[in-house]
């Protein structure tokens, strides 16, 4: 999983929520994974963090394979809806041969932390999802509420491998789902 986004606040709620999930969280410099148990399936979660998209090009080598890409955005800077566009987006795709789900979250960080909004504007929700659209992501999400909104990506990305995997190889799904109840013994 790639995290994506200027601000480490952003990526921070974002790990915080996964190790929160984690039956072993073991953390390092360069990457961070988690073992977490979702449905009775063990996942094993290793999350690449960058402030630009560019950074995950450029370390692909390290990576090796991406399954979901999160590019954060924060909607009162207007700017950083210029953050993503195509050519970017193709470029990542190509240097990683990435065909995973790829989600556009938008950030509200002063309502999550219940501080007062200093600035009047922000992005809409429609250029959110239009921005979607125009990158070719699967996902849009806005995020106001730290713990809640930020579940229900990760229920809705987990929710799709889970669906995958019980299809692409019905046998190992269920000896994971064997092990997945031993683990939360």
């Amino acid at each position: 999983m790639g995290i994506v986004g200027s601000k480490e606040i952003t990526k921070k709620i974002f790990l915080e929520t996964l190790c929160n999930s984690s039956i072993d969280p073991s953390l390092s410099d360069d990457k961070h994974e988690f073992l977490i148990v979702f449905q009775q399936i063990p996942i094993r979660i290793k999350v690449f963090l960058a402030v630009r998209l560019e950074d995950l090009i450029y370390d692909f080598n390290k990576i090796k394979q991406l399954d979901v890409l999160i590019l954060t955005l924060d909607l009162h800077e207007l700017d950083s809806i210029n953050y993503y566009n195509k050519a970017l987006i193709q470029e990542f795709n190509d240097a990683l041969s990435f065909q995973g789900l790829s989600v556009l979250v938008g950030m509200n960080i002063e309502q999550i932390f219940n501080k007062a909004t200093l600035k009047n504007s922000r992005i809409s929700r429609f250029h959110m999802e239009k921005l979607t659209k125009d990158l070719n992501m699967i996902y849009c999400f806005e995020i106001y509420n730290n713990s809640k909104d930020i579940t229900e990506i990760y229920d809705k990305i987990l929710n799709e491998f889970i669906f995958r995997f019980q299809y692409s190889n019905h046998d190992l799904f269920e000896k994971a789902k064997v092990y997945g109840k031993l683990l939360l013994k």
